[in-house]
């Protein structure tokens, strides 16, 4: 019997102790450099395996733990609260999972289930327009977008009773029934010019509804051939939940036709922290974590479907010297370049700074999105809006003045991971950072590289960031300033990895003796730069080309 196989047929407390084991009896090299380094402040643990506890501690020179007790002060309670999510783990399965905070800065990992599948009439975008003029999906869609990774998580209710016979029907029938005041303005709005058909299928009861300019009918039991928009629901206790509006927390994604998905998300991990503003990154020090990322050795990897897309992007210093760009505010330039071409534009607040309450930078000065893709997002209104040209270039003008670095480039999880609209090649996004917020700031912290281009880290390609040793004199005014951790000083001079230097210029503004410059080694980058994007994302009308 394999390994597999003896893990599905164990009984739950076996696979409790496993797991428990797995964490407290791991491997630990204390003498490894990299574990002193991270463990040069005793680090505390209590874990909680659905009711199996014990704790570790991490000492710079020594590794202890005890089986069946807590601490009373640790650094983090780590709780694993799903058997079955042990039990994939075990397997050695890779479990996608998305995180979140509830109001009292517990993290909670959350598998995600399929709520609702949809499909269009003309197969072509994506139902997010279409259902955020529906009413009954107003709670979902403020879950879409990145902001659902960085605000608290919705407090759930205890779980409801067990769905009885009939349920579903007459809980569908009264969500059809509802009034629906087709004098409102928001519904006008909605409906201005235009009629939205809908069928449903929830549980394999039929439904649909039609909302007209001016009129409102539905029926249960049977199905209209020309719906625009078709809805399935398979199970039937995430459909009571759905219809009884109860608090739930969703996250929006895209199957194999690339047709919208709404997910429920089921939390199966939870780490408490003493310290509320610790990141759940900080826990990849802990050896056991790692080696959970990574999968068994004996294990053939399943092979999947690459995804060819390519992922590019750079920050943009502010502060470049520029040939034929000369003092002109070279980001903004880069940034006017797309602007001026795109056929939509969306501007949103900044969820990093949302996430960690920054005080330094408004969160209104946040993410920018180009492009025929960005008409299939639907944000809330207190998160986003389509904006005119004209402010789009105020927002970048205000985003630099504020001494935010700018970056901007195409990353395919940003439209479908984060906010579920298909990237077809259309979605250009940017970002305007500060150095206590950035979520890749956040990243470095704990050695994770995290960039908009995915493995494309670095500065820009044709310039780089030089020390001239003559100049420096080892300060480390230079070390304090750099968000992302990568300077040091060695034999007395200031110095940088380039392959995680990102280029953002902030050491160069702070030398006080000059000694940190720009090197441009292609006086055309900024136009390979962006001729490069133009040859991934193309942010133009498509309607508009032959």
């Amino acid at each position: 019997m394999s390994i597999k196989e003896s893990l599905s047929e164990l009984p739950e407390n076996e696979l409790k102790k496993i797991m428990l084991k797995k964490f407290l009896e791991q491997e630990v090299d204390t003498l490894d450099e990299v574990y002193q380094k991270n463990f040069e402040d005793t680090y505390k643990v209590n874990l909680d395996i659905c009711g199996a506890i014990g704790y570790q501690i991490y000492e710079k020179t020594k590794y202890t733990f005890k089986y069946g007790q807590h601490l009373e002060d640790p650094d983090v309670t780590i709780m694993f609260e799903d058997m079955d999510y042990i039990r994939r783990l075990l397997r050695g399965e890779k479990i996608v999972t998305e995180w979140g905070r509830d109001t009292k800065d517990v993290r909670h990992g959350n598998i995600k289930d399929i709520l609702v599948s949809t499909r269009t009439r003309t197969n072509e975008g994506n139902a997010q327009v279409l259902l955020a003029k529906m009413p009954i999906f107003y709670q979902a869609l403020l879950n879409f977008g990145t902001s659902r990774l960085t605000k608290p998580l919705r407090d759930e209710p205890e779980p409801i009773g067990p769905v009885e016979e009939g349920e579903i029907a007459s809980l569908m029938k009264r969500m059809l029934s509802e009034p629906v005041d087709v004098t409102n303005e928001l519904y006008q709005k909605n409906f201005q010019g235009q009629v939205l058909k809908v069928n449903w299928d929830i549980n394999g009861n039929l439904a649909y509804q039609i909302f007209g300019e001016t009129d409102y009918y539905h029926e249960f039991g049977k199905h209209i051939e020309d719906a625009d928009l078709t809805l399935v629901i398979k199970n039937p206790e995430y459909a009571k939940r759905f219809l009884l509006n109860l608090p739930t927390n969703y996250a929006p994604g895209l199957d194999d036709d690339d047709n919208l998905l709404i997910y429920i998300k089921i939390p199966v991990l939870s780490l408490q922290f003493k310290n509320p503003d610790v990141s759940r990154y900080s826990l990849m020090r802990l050896p056991v974590f790692r080696a959970m990322m990574q999968p068994p050795a004996s294990e053939t990897p399943i092979e999947e479907e690459k995804d060819d897309r390519e992922n590019y992007g750079n920050y943009v210093p502010v502060n470049l010297p520029m040939g034929d760009f000369e003092s002109e505010v070279v980001p903004y330039k880069v940034f006017e370049h797309f602007i001026n071409k795109a056929s939509n534009i969306v501007l949103r607040t900044c969820p990093c700074r949302e996430r960690w309450d920054c005080q330094n930078h408004s969160v209104e000065l946040g993410c920018i999105f180009m492009g025929d893709d960005t008409k299939n997002m639907a944000l809330d209104s207190d998160e986003g809006y389509v904006a005119t040209k004209e402010q789009a270039l105020e927002h970048v003008r205000n985003a630099i003045a504020d001494g935010l670095v700018p970056l901007i480039g195409r990353n395919v999880a940003e439209a479908e991971g984060g906010h579920g609209v298909k990237d077809t090649g259309r979605f250009l996004a940017g970002c305007f950072c500060c150095e206590c917020c950035c979520i890749a700031v956040k990243f470095s912290q704990y050695g994770i590289v995290a960039s908009m281009g995915g493995d494309e880290a670095g500065s820009m390609k044709g310039m780089k960031i030089k020390v001239d040793p003559e100049l420096c004199d080892g300060c480390g005014t230079c070390i304090e300033v750099c968000p992302f951790k990568s300077r040091k000083v060695l034999d007395g001079k200031s110095s940088v990895d380039p392959a995680h230097c990102t280029g953002c210029g902030r050491c160069v503004d702070v030398c006080p003796n000059g000694a940190i410059t720009f090197d441009i080694e292609d006086p055309n980058y900024i136009e390979n730069y962006i001729a490069k994007l133009e040859s991934i994302v193309d942010v133009e009308d498509q309607t508009t080309k032959t």
